[in-house]
Parts: structure tokens; sequence; C-alpha cells
């Protein structure tokens, strides 16, 4: 008796202590982050042989396993060629995502996954089901090789007659950095693509693995596999769709705002100005690449780019924000309520109410999120820097887009680790973040009596 009574006390306390998909997923990214902050530590891995200081080393894992693309030391001039295969390695696996990958390998090696594991891979994945887990994971893999081996090609012949041999590398990383939205590149002096903006045929390199990196790995396959518009599915319509109105949206405000600017666009022809005003409209969805200096752009530029940043990219891809698909509900729920609609319709489909909910929690979040992260961060900064730069920063870092507005290097220890969190945040996600820390209490047996109150 005494046995069974301990034997049920162990299992108990097992359970309690037992990880949650949601944790096991926050505890992968953070051992990643640990390692590639160890790797960047030792004295091979930078330029002058001393290895990045703690914090710093910290932060450009965290930037890189979180596929942001905020830095504190110029890549190119800083960090050893080990150095750059680190960032390269912390930036593909953070991209696809550490679950992901080791969940391929275990597979391909004959390993049958008990119920747990695949509730975690399917965590990872947001995914509802197992059906077809792996088939999607595989396809991932698939889709993520040939991607970044095609642009790879293509920006290693585009690099040659600049680089010679060395145009493999650029090609490489660039191609991964760029289908990741991780945002970090070779061309040092922390310039980004300033210097090289009329270059059309890198802009479309780097653009366009962007665009696919950011539209999810499902609506990849619908598009490459459905015949037509019916055939796809609801999630695919409304990424489709929220993403081509977001791009031509942005590139549109972008171009009409910054097209007098002469710190910006006003001293280029018409055809880069609007190719400037395209890339910075793709770039701001989670990439970070830019081809002027952000400073200097019109203040209400630098807000429309906050918006863009903050609703990053869609579900399942390898950007962060709120995803383009939770504005899309958003918005269109708002609209239903003012049209005084019970149900949100959605190109023939319902909606459920658990999602509109979960929309509109990812936004409450998220903002309560990165305002709070702004104040905390200015209290820090010493208000030191205008408001909208620190908002800019932190909308940056938890929409993992990695576009600096040039205050990155100014920050001290807690400001970088305060940006360090909002980073991981925003590629772990913002629901799965907090839920790893929130325990879910069960649905209530006892209905309680409703009762109408004021509202607006």
């Amino acid at each position: 008796m005494v046995s069974n009574l301990q034997e049920a006390a162990a299992f108990k306390a097992q359970q309690k202590f037992r990880l949650k998909p949601t944790q096991t997923i926050l505890l992968s990214f953070v051992l990643m982050i640990g390692l590639g902050t160890l790797l960047l530590m030792l004295p091979v891995s930078t330029t002058n042989y001393a290895g990045l200081p703690f914090m710093d080393a910290l932060f450009v894992s965290t930037s890189a396993s979180c596929v942001t693309g905020l830095t504190v030391v110029d890549v190119q001039n800083e960090l050893s060629f080990f150095g750059k295969c680190v960032l390269l390695l912390l930036i593909q696996v953070g991209g696809l995502g550490i679950m992901t990958l080791a969940t391929m390998v275990a597979h391909a090696m004959g390993y049958r996954f008990p119920l747990k594991q695949s509730l975690i891979v399917q965590e990872s994945l947001n995914q509802s089901g197992r059906a077809g887990l792996f088939v999607l994971i595989r396809r991932m893999i698939f889709y993520t090789f040939m991607i970044e081996g095609f642009f790879a090609l293509l920006l290693t012949v585009h690099f040659y007659p600049e680089f010679g041999l060395e145009a493999i590398g650029y090609g490489i990383f660039h191609a991964v950095s760029a289908f990741c939205n991780a945002g970090f590149d070779l061309f040092g002096n922390y310039d980004s693509l300033c210097k090289r903006a009329d270059d059309f045929v890198l802009l479309a390199g780097i653009g366009l693995p962007i665009i696919l990196g950011g539209i999810g790995f499902t609506v990849i396959y619908d598009v490459l596999h459905c015949r037509s518009w019916r055939q796809y599915s609801l999630h695919t319509k409304i990424v489709l769709v929220s993403n081509v109105f977001l791009l031509l949206g942005g590139t549109l405000l972008i171009w009409g705002l910054e097209a007098n600017n002469s710190e910006t666009l006003a001293n280029v022809p018409a055809a880069e100005q609007l190719a400037q005003s395209a890339f910075m409209s793709v770039s701001c969805r989670t990439a970070g690449f830019n081809t002027f200096d952000l400073a200097k752009a019109t203040q209400i530029t630098q807000l429309i780019m906050i918006i863009l940043m903050f609703v990053g990219a869609s579900p399942l891809s390898t950007g962060g924000g709120i995803k383009s698909t939770t504005m899309f509900v958003i918005v269109r729920s708002v609209w239903a309520v003012f049209r005084g609609e019970s149900e949100l319709v959605i190109f023939g489909r319902t909606i459920s109410k658990e999602l509109r909910d979960q929309a509109f929690a990812t936004f409450t979040v998220g903002t309560i999120w990165v305002v709070t992260m702004g104040m905390l961060l200015s209290v820090l900064d010493g208000e030191v820097h205008e408001l909208e730069e620190v908002i800019f920063e932190t909308v940056s870092a938890f929409g993992t887009v990695g576009m600096g507005i040039g205050i990155t290097l100014s920050w001290n220890d807690w400001g970088k680790g305060l940006l360090a969190l909002t980073m991981l945040l925003g590629r772990v996600g913002i629901m799965s973040f907090m839920l790893a820390f929130i325990w879910q209490k069960q649905s209530a047996v006892i209905k309680y009596p409703e009762e109408e109150i004021m509202l607006g």
C-alpha cells in the first residue's frame, strides 16, 4: 500500500515538473543562443583573436538565432571566417527552427516519435494535428535548400567579377540570410545595401528570397501544386492577399514620402526610387536589409516602417511579428462588428471565435510588450535618443527585422539584454512565449450568469 502511494506521489511530482511543449521550444532556442554565445566568445571567432565580450556575443547570437539582424559588431571586419560560419549556422538553424531540424534528423534515422514529442513539434510548427507533420517538415527542408541553393548560385555569379572565388561565400551567406529573413550582410561598416542600392540584380536576388521565406512553406506548396485560386486553402488566400496589400501599400507610401527627400531618394532616377521603395517595403516585413539611411527618412516613413515591422511575415515562415494573418483577421473582425455581422466569414469560410480571440490577444500582448520595452529602454538610455528612435529599435527587435536606425551600438548591457529578450519573444512567438510561463485552466463546469456593461 505504502509502495503504491509512493509511486503515485512520484508520478504526480514527475507530471508537475514535466516541461510543456511551449517550454521545450523556448528552452531549445535558449540553449542554441547559449552555445552560439560561447562560440562567438572564442578567440578564433574574431579577427583580433580576442573573442567577443560576453554581452556582445549574447546579443549577436540571439540576433542570429532569432533571425533578426540587429548587431553590435561589424560582421565583415570584426568576425573571422570561423565566426562568420558560426553566424551562418545560427541563422540557418534559427530560420527553420531547431525542433524542425532535430525532428527531421531523428525521423530520417528511423526514430518514431511518441505523442509527447509529436506535440512539441506540432507546437513549434503551429500545427493543430499530427497528420502530415513529417511530410510538412520534409517539404520545409526541401524548399529551404532548393530556394537558398538557387539564389546562392545566382548571387555567386553576380559577385564573381568583384570578389573572385570569395563570391561563393558571399552568395551562400546572403542567400541564407535573405531566405531566413535575417538581414545580416558581409559588406561591412554597418552600411547594409546603402552603397549598392543601384544594383537591381542584387536587390532582386535578396528581395525575392525574403518574400518566399516570409510567406511560409504551406503557401509555397499551395502555389506550386494548386492550379486555381479556388483550390487554395483559406490560409493561403489570406496570406497572399494581405502580403500583396502590405507590399504594394508600403512601396507606394515609402516612394511618395521619400521621393522628394534629398537625404534618401530625391537624387536618384525614378526607376531606382521605385526599386528601392519596393525593396524597403519587402525588407521591413522582417528581413532588415536597407538601401538608404533610415535615420534620415521622414518621421512618417519611419512610422510606416514600424507598422510593417510590427505586422511582420506570415505563419510557418522564417519571419517574426504578429503575422499578416493575425492582422487580417483583426481588421476583418472590426469591420464585421461595424456591419453587425454575427459571424466572421472570409472567402466563404467561417473563422471561429477561438481564432479571433487569439488574434486580438496576440495583437494586444504584442503592443503591450513593445510599449513596455520602449519605456524601459528609454529610461535605460537616459532619454539620449528620441522616443521614436527607441520605439523603432524595439519594434525591429520584436518583429525580428533587424533594421537599425543608428542607435544599436549605443546600448549598455541592460539595453542589449532587453533587446535580446524581445528578439527571443519575437522569434518564438508571443503566444508560445507567454504560454510557456502561464498554466492554462481547464474549461469551467460552472457557468455564471451574464450581465451587460458599457463599452466605448
